[in-house]
């Protein structure tokens, strides 16, 4: 049907005529609504009467209304209509005006590819139908008192003009609705014949059904849904966000920090039973004037700390979420509310500058939070507010009632706590101090079943006043026992990961000894900055007579083992703090952050277990170091910047503290060094202790004796040869387990290339020597997949031929063999891992050179392990042009083989360390790799070293050569 034609239809009932005439403005509307370059109260009050032009349609009945028309909770009576038309007979008139002024201007706007001619019509447009919608639905209500107004004919009768109208508009804002529009109008039409509506029949917006039935048009704005909050969105935030009541009083706790409070008092008012008893939170901080509890405590997540960063007085603000005040809704159902702040000076009106602040109280006398489970949106809440006499101090008083937890003696003890965890032993002096106090005085045997005073275990200050003494006997201390450890570490790492600190070995009574390390972050990882990070950890040995030590130099005098330990269980853990709070659950007792106990669990040697140490590690704020708290307060976000703090803490404790730790032990005699080798406990079985033992036997007896002793050593030298070859095929299938993934790497291409091409030429082969052009082009592509095949051959040959020295299969005799070869099957083993880190590899031998005599697998064994270490060391410290060099020379008897690498090198103080077994330096190694190398050498008579280097790590391994085979008996003997 052409426009031509639209006004000869018969005209549409009067509901029918809004709701078709409000569908074309609502079609419009996405031209207009998000623009910003508009007035946002234009766009507002345009959406705002398309939405009551379909109300009243939907309604339908007689012209006018009785009662206020109500939309998502907004009531609309007739003085709100008079000051809607006001709104939209301004916002058509300014269209107006700019489509006169700029309507020729076809300049493109942006990279929207719209003139800005097209853009203003559609502006025009859109206001003009929405004002059309409007007065069509309520054009006598409002011409009663609008009389005058052209806009507002006399006559509802001609409908069919106003439909034509709203065609018109449309099509003038943009010709892609016409046919869209004729749809609809035909539609109308047919249901008005076939229903028989008349003007008082409703017409509901989901009437005529999809508004874009195939999609909106090309460039057109895309639909658009908006989240409305249910009311019990509050109740969600407070129970399911805040992990538990401890978590609740914390983060009001928090809160009075943000305020400047000086402290901030909890107390318990029994009974402390479900549905009964009373919390009271109280501070003396800035508080809140009615302003602020309009605009800022009743917004949700308002965004106003996280704008302000900091508190009037410096205080980095530890709330930047906007949900910490519904923590009151997880302690209890009821919430009373009595706060006071001095005025601003936008609210004192009629008051000089400068004048004295006058106080301002209010007060909610009572908010029940399970209101929000039954109204149905936010904007339906409302409760009442009442303003007191001034009190002559700022502050908040919260009385949170109807508790919705039993608090029972065990759970007020993990409250204390929780407290003293939460406040950080080390205070910035720059700061102004924050006390918690926690007031149990009124919990007694006769109101709780249990003595709340002995939970704080503390007592008054006997100089004060009754007042402050009072608030002095409930102040949260935190745990004093930090100090009192064996080893100390404090310092800091700095954002590119350099730490720099010292370390004291208290045990000892030695002097802090400086640390500096670096930490960079590897290539390709999975890390992030995470700020400026200050360390102190206190770690303690755990034997009985380091734990009373410890106990008694905290203070507790002389208790028990038992008792003892407990102790320091209790105040173990690596603890995150920020702002001179805890971020929990770090330094919780089962918390292990740092996978503490599990490194100890594979390496008990050297490895410091959880409750070993307590820590504490001070970080920036969010902005600074990207640790982003989780909304539930319950830990931080583990993206890349946690990943990095782990890495930090860990890489200090491996690379210094655990190994220094153990040197100190050993040489202090608290802990034994192993045996490095096979070798070194044959030395003991043949040490000369029997000629002693044989001297003071009568010598009528000393040849028999003898004859028994030589007896049983043979017996138990043969005894530990066997062993050791099994501690070789150990070590072998030990050894092949660190490059596992690079087997797995280097064997697949060729695997899978081999796999791909069998199956092409099985499909092929019934066809394959057929006379036709298909089979002439697959005989064309054989060449070519067999020698893909021969070369996959070699590659899987070269890479089996590396694998056999680790196959850990039986040794036989030691023969001559040749080192650069070995070395050059094992380099294969890495060769891809090297090329993707840009490893320069070099191998530098004399060709004609003397063998090596002995066990090619030993070698194999020992290069593998080097190798690995020297890539894993060359990564973690992104070395540029990182380079691993082995040169091959003989001396002698002997053949020399240095394996070297420009890497960070081992610290000299290590250096005797290094091969025993257990001993590393990688936050997660085993302490394995380089005992089993050197064992592994030892086997054929050798000798695994670390040379000292001013750069990288140097190992020279030294090996007897083919020259000086007929002096060897064979054996490791």
């Amino acid at each position: 049907m052409p426009l031509s034609d639209i006004g000869k239809l018969n005209s549409l009932p009067l509901w029918a005529t809004v709701a078709f005439i409000a569908r074309c403005a609502r079609r419009c509307l996405p031209l207009y609504k998000d623009d910003t370059a508009e007035p946002a109260e234009q766009r507002a009050a345009v959406t705002q009467a398309i939405r009551l032009a379909e109300k009243r349609a939907s309604i339908g009945g007689k012209v006018g209304f009785e009662d206020a028309l109500e939309i998502d909770g907004q009531f609309f009576d007739n003085y709100d209509l008079d000051s809607l038309n006001s709104a939209l007979s301004a916002s058509v008139q300014a269209a107006s005006n700019t489509h006169d002024d700029l309507g020729a201007d076809n300049s493109v706007i942006g990279e929207s590819g719209v003139t800005a001619t097209d853009h203003i019509r559609a502006i025009l447009a859109v206001t003009s139908l929405a004002k059309l919608a409007f007065t069509t639905a309520f054009g006598e209500e409002i011409y009663v008192r609008c009389a005058g107004d052209p806009d507002i004919p006399m006559e509802f009768s001609d409908l069919s003009k106003r439909a034509e109208a709203a065609i018109g508009w449309s099509v003038f804002g943009n010709k892609a609705v016409e046919p869209y529009i004729l749809s609809d109008l035909k539609q109308l039409h047919s249901r008005v014949a076939s229903e028989g509506w008349n003007d008082q029949t409703p017409v509901p917006p989901t009437t005529l059904g999809n508004l874009w039935p195939e999609g909106t048009p090309a460039g057109w704005p895309p639909l658009q849904l908006f989240f409305r909050p249910r009311a019990r969105i509050i109740r969600t935030i407070g129970d399911r966000l805040i992990s538990g009541p401890e978590a609740a009083v914390i983060e009001l706790i928090k809160n009075s920090h943000d305020a400047d409070a000086s402290f901030a008092r909890v107390t318990f008012c029994p009974p402390l039973k479900k549905n009964e008893g009373l919390i009271l939170i109280e501070d003396d901080g800035h508080g809140m004037t009615l302003d602020d509890i309009e605009q800022k405590w009743m917004e949700p997540a308002t965004s106003d700390k996280r704008e302000r960063k900091f508190s009037p007085n410096g205080r980095r603000l530890l709330g930047s979420k906007g949900i910490g005040r519904f923590a009151a809704s997880r302690l209890g159902r009821y919430l009373e509310l009595v706060t006071s702040a001095p005025l601003k000076s936008k609210e004192m009106k009629g008051v000089e500058a400068g004048a004295i602040p006058i106080m301002q109280t209010t007060r909610i006398p009572r908010l029940d939070w399970d209101a929000f489970e039954d109204a149905k949106y936010l904007e339906e809440i409302h409760f009442p507010v009442e303003s007191l006499a001034p009190a002559p101090r700022s502050g908040t008083l919260l009385k949170v009632s109807a508790l919705r937890d039993d608090w029972s003696e065990q759970r007020l003890q993990k409250l204390h706590e929780e407290l003293r965890r939460l406040i950080s032993p080390i205070q910035r002096p720059d700061m102004a101090p924050f006390k918690i106090f926690l007031d149990l005085s009124h919990c007694n045997v006769e109101t709780c079943g249990f003595d709340g005073s002995a939970i704080l275990n503390s007592g008054s200050s006997g100089n004060q006043s009754r007042e402050h003494a009072n608030y002095e006997r409930h102040e949260v201390q935190a745990f004093p026992i930090l100090d009192a450890c064996d080893y100390a570490v404090e310092g800091v790492f700095d954002q590119t990961g350099t730490f720099d600190g010292t370390m004291t070995i208290q045990r000892a009574g030695l002097e802090p000894e400086r640390i500096q390390m670096q930490v960079p972050i590897p290539r390709d990882s999975a890390e992030d900055i995470c700020g400026i990070v200050l360390v102190r950890l206190y770690i303690f040995d755990r034997e009985a007579a380091a734990v009373r030590r410890i106990a008694e130099k905290a203070g507790f005098g002389a208790i028990g083992v038992r008792e003892a330990r407990k102790l320091l269980d209790s105040v173990c853990g690596v603890a995150i703090y920020r702002e001179g709070f805890r971020i929990r659950p770090y330094g919780d007792g089962e918390n292990d952050w740092l996978m503490l106990d599990a490194k100890r669990v594979q390496n008990p040697t050297i490895k410091i277990g959880r409750n070993q140490i307590a820590g504490i590690v001070t970080v920036d704020d969010e902005e600074s170091s990207h640790l982003v708290e989780r909304s539930s307060r319950e830990g931080l976000e583990e993206n890349g910047s946690f990943r990095r703090l782990q890495t930090l803490i860990s890489a200090l404790l491996a690379e210094v503290v655990e190994p220094r730790r153990r040197q100190f032990r050993i040489s202090a005699g608290l802990e034994a060094r192993e045996e490095a080798t096979f070798h070194d406990i044959y030395r003991r079985v043949q040490m000369g202790w029997s000629k002693l033992l044989l001297a003071k036997i009568p010598e009528i007896d000393r040849a028999e004796v003898e004859d028994l002793i030589t007896k049983e050593s043979d017996r138990l030298t043969a005894y530990l040869k066997r062993l050791e070859d099994r501690q070789a095929q150990l070590e072998a299938k030990v050894t092949l387990g660190l490059i596992i993934g690079e087997v797995m790497h280097q064997g697949n291409t060729p695997l899978s290339f081999l796999e791909t091409e069998t199956t092409r030429l099985v499909r092929w082969w019934p066809r394959l020597l057929e006379v036709s052009s298909e089979a002439q082009e697959d005989r064309l592509e054989v060449p070519r997949i067999l020698n893909g095949m021969n070369s996959s051959n070699e590659k899987l040959r070269t890479l089996f031929n590396a694998l056999s020295p680790l196959s850990g299969a039986r040794r036989g005799s030691p023969k001559p063999y040749g080192a650069r070869a070995v070395i050059v099957q094992t380099q294969y083993l890495f060769q891809t891992r090297m090329e993707n880190l840009g490893i320069s590899f070099t191998i530098s031998s004399d060709e004609n050179g003397p063998k090596a005599f002995g066990y090619p697998d030993d070698l194999a064994t020992a290069v593998t392990n080097l190798i690995d270490n020297a890539i894993y060391w060359l990564e973690r410290h992104n070395i540029q042009k990182p380079a691993i060099r082995i040169s091959i020379e003989s001396e002698s008897d002997r053949l020399i083989i240095k394996v070297a690498d420009n890497g960070p090198g081992i610290p000299a103080e290590f250096a005797e360390q290094v091969f025993d077994v257990g001993f590393t330096l990688k936050p997660h190694g085993t302490g394995l790799g380089l005992s089993i190398a050197k064992e592994a050498i030892a086997r054929s008579n050798g000798e695994l070293q670390l040379l000292a280097s001013t750069g990288g790590a140097v190992f020279q391994i030294s090996l007897p050569n083919e020259q000086t085979s007929s002096k060897q008996d064979g054996g490791a003997v």
